[in-house]
Protein backbone atom coordinates (compact mmCIF):
# COMPACT_ATOMS: atom_id res chain seq x y z
CA UNK A 1 0.00 0.00 0.00
CA UNK A 2 2.58 2.68 0.84
CA UNK A 3 4.60 1.96 -2.97
CA UNK A 4 0.89 2.38 -4.18
CA UNK A 5 0.28 5.85 -1.92
CA UNK A 6 3.91 6.26 -3.54
CA UNK A 7 2.73 5.77 -7.02
CA UNK A 8 -0.10 8.08 -6.70
CA UNK A 9 2.24 11.26 -4.95
CA UNK A 10 4.07 10.59 -8.26
CA UNK A 11 1.14 10.70 -10.75
CA UNK A 12 0.14 14.09 -9.03
CA UNK A 13 3.17 16.11 -8.83
CA UNK A 14 3.69 14.87 -12.85
CA UNK A 15 -0.17 16.67 -13.43
CA UNK A 16 0.10 19.87 -10.98
CA UNK A 17 3.55 19.94 -12.50
CA UNK A 18 5.52 20.38 -9.36
CA UNK A 19 6.10 19.09 -6.09
CA UNK A 20 4.56 21.91 -3.88
CA UNK A 21 1.40 22.21 -5.67
CA UNK A 22 1.29 18.47 -5.43
CA UNK A 23 1.78 18.27 -1.95
CA UNK A 24 -1.30 21.68 -1.83
CA UNK A 25 -3.57 19.46 -3.21
CA UNK A 26 -3.11 16.16 -1.23
CA UNK A 27 -3.17 18.20 1.98
CA UNK A 28 0.80 17.50 3.02
CA UNK A 29 4.18 19.16 3.69
CA UNK A 30 6.24 19.23 0.17
CA UNK A 31 8.89 18.00 2.44
CA UNK A 32 7.00 14.63 3.05
CA UNK A 33 6.38 14.26 -0.73
CA UNK A 34 9.50 14.86 -2.05
CA UNK A 35 10.48 12.12 0.41
CA UNK A 36 8.49 10.22 -0.37
CA UNK A 37 9.31 10.39 -4.78
CA UNK A 38 12.73 9.93 -3.54
CA UNK A 39 12.28 6.55 -1.82
CA UNK A 40 10.12 5.40 -4.69
CA UNK A 41 13.12 6.42 -6.76
CA UNK A 42 15.48 4.33 -4.54
CA UNK A 43 12.43 1.59 -4.43
CA UNK A 44 12.72 1.47 -8.44
CA UNK A 45 16.28 1.88 -9.03
CA UNK A 46 16.29 5.00 -11.46
CA UNK A 47 15.62 8.81 -11.46
CA UNK A 48 11.78 9.77 -12.32
CA UNK A 49 11.98 13.05 -12.22
CA UNK A 50 14.66 15.72 -12.91
CA UNK A 51 13.97 18.75 -10.47
CA UNK A 52 14.56 22.20 -11.46
CA UNK A 53 14.11 25.65 -9.66
CA UNK A 54 11.21 26.19 -11.11
CA UNK A 55 9.75 23.19 -12.50
CA UNK A 56 9.86 19.33 -12.77
CA UNK A 57 10.79 16.82 -16.06
CA UNK A 58 10.48 13.43 -16.72
CA UNK A 59 13.40 11.30 -17.17
CA UNK A 60 12.35 8.48 -19.47
CA UNK A 61 12.41 5.90 -16.92
CA UNK A 62 9.73 8.59 -15.51
CA UNK A 63 7.67 9.25 -18.71
CA UNK A 64 7.03 5.73 -18.71
CA UNK A 65 6.02 4.92 -15.46
CA UNK A 66 3.81 8.07 -15.40
CA UNK A 67 1.97 6.33 -19.01
CA UNK A 68 1.65 2.90 -17.75
CA UNK A 69 0.30 3.92 -13.94
CA UNK A 70 -1.73 6.95 -15.63
CA UNK A 71 -4.83 4.65 -16.11
CA UNK A 72 -5.47 2.32 -13.57
CA UNK A 73 -4.62 4.51 -10.84
CA UNK A 74 -7.08 6.54 -12.24
CA UNK A 75 -9.40 4.29 -12.27
CA UNK A 76 -8.62 3.03 -8.61
CA UNK A 77 -8.97 6.50 -7.65
CA UNK A 78 -12.07 7.06 -8.73
CA UNK A 79 -13.52 3.53 -7.37
CA UNK A 80 -12.53 4.62 -4.20
CA UNK A 81 -14.32 7.96 -4.51
CA UNK A 82 -17.58 6.21 -5.13
CA UNK A 83 -16.77 4.09 -2.41
CA UNK A 84 -16.43 6.89 -0.01
CA UNK A 85 -19.60 8.31 -1.48
CA UNK A 86 -21.57 4.98 -1.13
CA UNK A 87 -20.27 4.74 2.29
CA UNK A 88 -22.59 8.22 3.19
CA UNK A 89 -24.66 7.77 0.89
CA UNK A 90 -28.41 7.42 2.24
CA UNK A 91 -29.75 5.62 -0.52
CA UNK A 92 -29.91 1.96 -1.21
CA UNK A 93 -30.85 -0.90 0.81
CA UNK A 94 -30.79 -1.69 4.55
CA UNK A 95 -31.75 -5.16 5.99
CA UNK A 96 -32.39 -6.15 9.41
CA UNK A 97 -33.18 -9.10 11.23
CA UNK A 98 -35.10 -9.50 14.45
CA UNK A 99 -37.59 -11.83 16.49
CA UNK A 100 -40.99 -11.90 15.98
CA UNK A 101 -41.76 -10.21 19.11
CA UNK A 102 -39.76 -7.42 18.80
CA UNK A 103 -40.33 -6.71 15.24
CA UNK A 104 -44.45 -6.58 15.96
CA UNK A 105 -44.26 -4.21 18.74
CA UNK A 106 -45.68 -0.77 18.62
CA UNK A 107 -42.40 0.58 19.25
CA UNK A 108 -39.96 -1.25 16.53
CA UNK A 109 -43.05 -0.08 13.68
CA UNK A 110 -43.06 3.33 15.11
CA UNK A 111 -39.04 3.77 14.58
CA UNK A 112 -39.46 1.86 11.58
CA UNK A 113 -41.78 4.53 10.48
CA UNK A 114 -39.79 7.45 11.23
CA UNK A 115 -36.27 6.24 10.13
CA UNK A 116 -38.36 5.86 6.41
CA UNK A 117 -39.54 9.43 7.13
CA UNK A 118 -36.14 10.94 7.71
CA UNK A 119 -34.51 8.83 5.09
CA UNK A 120 -37.06 8.02 1.80
CA UNK A 121 -34.16 7.13 -0.40
CA UNK A 122 -33.54 4.40 1.86
CA UNK A 123 -35.05 0.94 1.43
CA UNK A 124 -35.76 -1.17 4.17
CA UNK A 125 -36.07 -4.75 4.30
CA UNK A 126 -37.23 -6.71 7.94
CA UNK A 127 -36.31 -10.46 8.47
CA UNK A 128 -38.05 -12.21 11.22
CA UNK A 129 -34.72 -14.34 13.14
CA UNK A 130 -34.73 -15.86 16.50
CA UNK A 131 -31.49 -17.32 16.19
CA UNK A 132 -28.01 -14.98 15.16
CA UNK A 133 -27.27 -15.60 11.19
CA UNK A 134 -24.25 -14.96 9.71
CA UNK A 135 -24.58 -11.00 9.17
CA UNK A 136 -21.80 -10.52 6.22
CA UNK A 137 -23.10 -13.57 3.91
CA UNK A 138 -26.71 -13.06 4.38
CA UNK A 139 -26.01 -9.44 3.77
CA UNK A 140 -27.92 -8.75 7.01
CA UNK A 141 -26.88 -4.94 8.23
CA UNK A 142 -28.00 -5.30 11.36
CA UNK A 143 -29.77 -7.78 14.02
CA UNK A 144 -30.96 -7.97 17.17
CA UNK A 145 -31.19 -10.97 19.07
CA UNK A 146 -32.56 -11.90 22.26
CA UNK A 147 -29.64 -10.97 25.32
CA UNK A 148 -28.67 -15.01 25.86
CA UNK A 149 -28.31 -16.13 22.56
CA UNK A 150 -25.12 -16.88 21.13
CA UNK A 151 -23.64 -14.95 18.00
CA UNK A 152 -22.39 -16.89 15.04
CA UNK A 153 -19.30 -14.91 14.84
CA UNK A 154 -17.42 -13.90 17.87
CA UNK A 155 -16.20 -10.61 15.72
CA UNK A 156 -19.44 -8.88 15.39
CA UNK A 157 -19.98 -6.07 17.18
CA UNK A 158 -22.55 -6.74 20.26
CA UNK A 159 -23.86 -4.25 22.52
CA UNK A 160 -26.85 -4.68 25.17
CA UNK A 161 -30.00 -2.61 24.96
CA UNK A 162 -32.46 -2.27 28.17
CA UNK A 163 -34.08 -4.90 28.66
CA UNK A 164 -37.72 -5.20 28.37
CA UNK A 165 -39.77 -5.51 31.79
CA UNK A 166 -42.05 -8.42 31.37
CA UNK A 167 -45.41 -9.01 34.01
CA UNK A 168 -48.32 -10.67 34.25
CA UNK A 169 -51.97 -9.43 32.78
CA UNK A 170 -55.71 -10.43 32.35
CA UNK A 171 -58.73 -9.22 30.68
CA UNK A 172 -61.15 -8.21 33.38
CA UNK A 173 -63.45 -10.69 31.56
CA UNK A 174 -61.06 -13.14 32.04
CA UNK A 175 -60.92 -12.54 36.07
CA UNK A 176 -64.64 -12.50 36.67
CA UNK A 177 -64.49 -15.83 35.25
CA UNK A 178 -62.08 -17.54 36.67
CA UNK A 179 -60.98 -15.35 39.63
CA UNK A 180 -57.84 -13.76 40.19
CA UNK A 181 -54.91 -15.75 40.77
CA UNK A 182 -53.17 -14.54 44.83
CA UNK A 183 -49.87 -15.23 43.82
CA UNK A 184 -47.34 -16.63 41.08
CA UNK A 185 -47.94 -20.51 42.38
CA UNK A 186 -51.69 -20.19 41.59
CA UNK A 187 -50.85 -19.39 37.87
CA UNK A 188 -50.52 -23.24 37.14
CA UNK A 189 -54.53 -23.64 37.75
CA UNK A 190 -55.02 -20.98 34.90
CA UNK A 191 -54.57 -20.86 30.89
CA UNK A 192 -51.21 -19.01 30.18
CA UNK A 193 -49.89 -17.16 27.08
CA UNK A 194 -46.96 -16.07 26.17
CA UNK A 195 -44.33 -15.76 23.40
CA UNK A 196 -41.61 -18.98 23.32
CA UNK A 197 -38.77 -16.46 23.89
CA UNK A 198 -40.14 -15.25 27.16
CA UNK A 199 -41.50 -18.35 28.28
CA UNK A 200 -38.16 -20.03 27.54
CA UNK A 201 -36.58 -17.55 29.17
CA UNK A 202 -39.02 -17.93 32.40
CA UNK A 203 -37.39 -19.62 35.57
CA UNK A 204 -41.18 -21.13 37.22
CA UNK A 205 -42.13 -24.27 35.71
CA UNK A 206 -45.14 -23.76 34.36
CA UNK A 207 -47.40 -25.15 31.54
CA UNK A 208 -48.42 -22.67 29.10
CA UNK A 209 -51.67 -23.48 26.85
CA UNK A 210 -50.59 -21.26 24.05
CA UNK A 211 -46.89 -20.11 22.66
CA UNK A 212 -46.09 -18.37 19.79
CA UNK A 213 -43.70 -15.82 18.04
CA UNK A 214 -46.25 -12.70 17.61
CA UNK A 215 -46.30 -10.64 20.97
CA UNK A 216 -49.45 -8.96 19.32
CA UNK A 217 -51.53 -12.02 18.82
CA UNK A 218 -50.58 -13.20 22.48
CA UNK A 219 -51.50 -9.62 23.92
CA UNK A 220 -55.16 -10.07 21.86
CA UNK A 221 -55.50 -13.33 22.93
CA UNK A 222 -54.84 -12.11 26.35
CA UNK A 223 -57.35 -8.96 25.78
CA UNK A 224 -60.07 -11.75 24.44
CA UNK A 225 -59.81 -13.56 27.72
CA UNK A 226 -58.64 -16.76 26.92
CA UNK A 227 -56.20 -16.74 29.50
CA UNK A 228 -53.20 -15.01 31.83
CA UNK A 229 -50.78 -13.16 29.57
CA UNK A 230 -47.36 -13.07 30.31
CA UNK A 231 -46.30 -9.90 28.35
CA UNK A 232 -43.51 -6.94 28.33
CA UNK A 233 -45.11 -4.05 30.45
CA UNK A 234 -45.22 -1.79 27.12
CA UNK A 235 -47.86 -4.50 25.58
CA UNK A 236 -49.72 -4.15 28.67
CA UNK A 237 -50.11 -0.38 28.83
CA UNK A 238 -50.25 0.04 25.34
CA UNK A 239 -52.95 -1.86 24.72
CA UNK A 240 -55.55 0.30 23.99
CA UNK A 241 -59.03 1.71 25.54
CA UNK A 242 -61.06 -0.93 23.68
CA UNK A 243 -58.51 -3.89 25.45
CA UNK A 244 -58.29 -3.28 29.06
CA UNK A 245 -55.84 -5.21 31.02
CA UNK A 246 -55.12 -5.98 34.29
CA UNK A 247 -51.37 -6.19 35.90
CA UNK A 248 -51.54 -8.99 38.19
CA UNK A 249 -49.55 -9.45 41.48
CA UNK A 250 -49.36 -5.44 41.99
CA UNK A 251 -47.51 -4.88 39.07
CA UNK A 252 -44.87 -7.16 39.99
CA UNK A 253 -42.23 -8.13 37.36
CA UNK A 254 -41.88 -11.75 36.33
CA UNK A 255 -38.70 -11.27 34.17
CA UNK A 256 -36.85 -9.03 32.17
CA UNK A 257 -36.38 -10.13 28.91
CA UNK A 258 -32.79 -8.55 27.46
CA UNK A 259 -32.27 -7.43 24.10
CA UNK A 260 -28.82 -7.29 21.93
CA UNK A 261 -27.72 -5.14 19.16
CA UNK A 262 -25.58 -7.21 16.65
CA UNK A 263 -23.19 -5.86 13.45
CA UNK A 264 -20.18 -6.12 11.83
CA UNK A 265 -18.17 -3.54 11.85
CA UNK A 266 -17.97 -0.04 13.31
CA UNK A 267 -15.08 0.90 11.38
CA UNK A 268 -16.69 -0.06 7.57
CA UNK A 269 -20.28 1.42 8.76
CA UNK A 270 -21.98 2.90 6.03
CA UNK A 271 -24.29 6.12 6.90
CA UNK A 272 -27.54 4.66 6.58
CA UNK A 273 -26.43 1.69 9.01
CA UNK A 274 -25.25 4.11 11.10
CA UNK A 275 -28.37 6.01 11.69
CA UNK A 276 -30.24 2.97 12.41
CA UNK A 277 -27.84 1.52 14.94
CA UNK A 278 -28.40 5.34 16.53
CA UNK A 279 -32.05 5.44 16.59
CA UNK A 280 -32.49 1.59 17.57
CA UNK A 281 -30.33 2.86 20.67
CA UNK A 282 -32.98 5.83 20.88
CA UNK A 283 -35.69 3.55 20.52
CA UNK A 284 -34.84 1.04 23.15
CA UNK A 285 -33.05 3.28 26.14
CA UNK A 286 -36.45 3.90 27.94
CA UNK A 287 -38.53 0.79 27.74
CA UNK A 288 -40.50 1.56 31.20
Amino acid sequence: MSQLDDLNLFLMTVRHQGISAAAKAAGMPRSRVSRRIQELERTLGCQLLIRTTRHIELTENGRMLYEQILSPLDTANQAMLRLKERKMQMAGSLRLAVPAAVGSSERFINMIQLYMQRFPKVNLEVFYQQRSVDLQRERIDIQLLPSEAEVINLDYVRQSLLPFPCCWAAAPAYLARYGRPEDEGDLQNHSLLASRHIAASLQHDLSFRFRTDDLHLVQQLTCQGMGIGLLPKVFVQGAGEDCPLELLFEARGAIDVGLSLIYSSRTFMPEKTREMVELIRETFSHLG
